[in-house]
């Protein structure tokens, strides 16, 4: 018996199988071509708001920390606010069903508004500092 093993019929509709280098090479070509083509578009970083500083680069990070800092800013009075409706609005249910007054929703919803303004007021000022 001869044992030939490029001889093996491979059955129709299946492919052949790769031995596991050629799939290795595969692979890694696969990789490169699809790394290739991923790094062919990447957009430019933005600017901070403060600036361009060429070869600063202890300013350009200042300048970026800056900016996450009014973000976060942002996202603490956008959280503010979201608590005062959620309170507001649990405050009405509550005058719906019968267990709260009318003047006790006012009073939520008054005191709600003082602490937005004084949310904003806060992060205005630390914006100055910063």
């Amino acid at each position: 018996m001869q044992d030939d093993h490029n001889t093996h019929k491979v059955p129709e509709g299946q492919r052949p199988r790769r031995r596991p280098l050629q799939q290795l090479l595969f692979l890694l070509t696969s990789l490169s071509v699809a790394a290739h083509n991923a790094l062919a578009e990447l957009p430019t970083m933005a600017e901070p708001s403060r600036g361009v500083t060429d070869g600063n680069y202890i300013q350009t990070g200042q300048d970026y920390a800056y900016d996450i800092g009014i973000f976060v800013g942002l996202a603490v009075a956008t959280i503010a606010m979201f608590v005062v409706v959620k309170n507001s609005l649990a405050a009405y249910s509550e005058v719906q069903d019968g267990k709260g007054t009318w003047g006790q929703l006012g009073l939520n919803f008054g005191v709600g508004v003082l602490l937005l303004v004084f949310v904003v007021f806060l992060l205005t000022e630390a914006a100055g500092i910063l």
